[in-house]
């Protein structure tokens, strides 16, 4: 099964789960390597989420995947908030962080560059702008392999 269907699988399984609990799935980051890895489950509420809620997730969902084994080999479960410094996992969820610092790791480089920082200016159509010390720059989501906030300690 490839990375995308591995995603999609995984989503159809948890995103209800979570729903149920009243939390939002904020997304699943799956082991890269079939001899093994960590399958992250990102959780977020409004005010947050509490430990309590990452270990009640973290039973249900290990009985879920024991019983529909979409991963091959063995992994470790890992539930927790998204935190201070979270991924983003979709164009959507960047759009309530213009203004706030990010920081991009991207598949190939655009400009010489493969990572970038820099101040979300916004999201226009498929793609980042953000504003980095070089100026402005348009990334598309495409060549996007990770993104994440940037805590600077005043928000």
């Amino acid at each position: 099964m490839d990375a995308s269907h591995l995603q999609d699988s995984l989503r159809e399984l948890i995103e209800p789960f979570v729903r149920s609990h009243g939390l939002e799935l904020w997304g699943i980051e799956a082991p890269s390597s079939p001899r093994g890895g960590t399958l992250r489950v990102y959780i977020d509420a409004e005010g947050g989420v509490t430990i309590d809620q990452c270990a009640t997730l973290s039973k249900g969902l290990n009985h879920i995947l024991d019983v529909e084994d979409p991963i091959p080999g063995p992994y470790t479960l890992e539930v927790s908030s998204p935190g201070l410094e979270r991924p983003f996992f979709s164009l959507e969820q960047l759009k309530g962080y213009t203004g706030r610092r990010i920081g991009l790791k991207l598949g190939s480089p655009l400009q010489g560059s493969r990572k970038w920082r820099g101040s979300l200016i916004g999201v226009e159509n498929d793609a980042v702008v953000l504003e980095a010390e070089s100026g402005s720059v348009r990334i598309p989501w495409g060549q996007v392999k990770k993104a994440r906030l940037i805590y600077d300690g005043t928000t």
